[in-house]
């Protein structure tokens, strides 16, 4: 597929780790806000939940060598059941984010499979 290997560097590319940053608070932000998806929100602290992923988003970036964080395998199992289209939905809300900031398509596609990886751990 066109686009692998493309995750190292990816944080360069988006502008450094603060970038990376702003980009996940637009992204959880659009998540609490969506009707689909807003309600595994309720309650939540979305600094947190930035933080988490940030930190995950670092190691499989290949940026850090260890991720000190909780598994997002563990970090979902208080919440509802995450399903196929609550997972989908997640995918096109992110892109959208990423598009809106002008992330190189092959960047997107690159990100976007990682997070895809995830979906064996989350959705049940």
């Amino acid at each position: 597929m066109a686009g692998e290997g493309r995750v190292r560097g990816i944080v360069s590319r988006v502008g450094g780790p603060d970038r990376l940053r702003e980009i996940l608070k637009v992204f959880y932000g659009r998540m609490r806000d969506d009707l689909l998806l807003g309600f595994f929100f309720a309650g939540k602290n979305i600094e947190e939940i930035v933080d988490g992923q940030h930190a995950f988003l670092m190691r499989a970036f290949q940026e850090t060598e260890r991720f000190h964080g909780v598994h997002p395998s563990k970090a979902h199992l208080e919440l509802a059941p995450i399903l196929r289209g609550h997972f989908d939905r997640r995918l096109l809300v992110l892109r959208q984010v990423l598009e809106e900031h002008d992330l190189h398509p092959l960047d997107v596609r690159a990100w976007l499979k990682v997070e895809e990886g995830m979906r064996g751990l989350v959705q049940r």
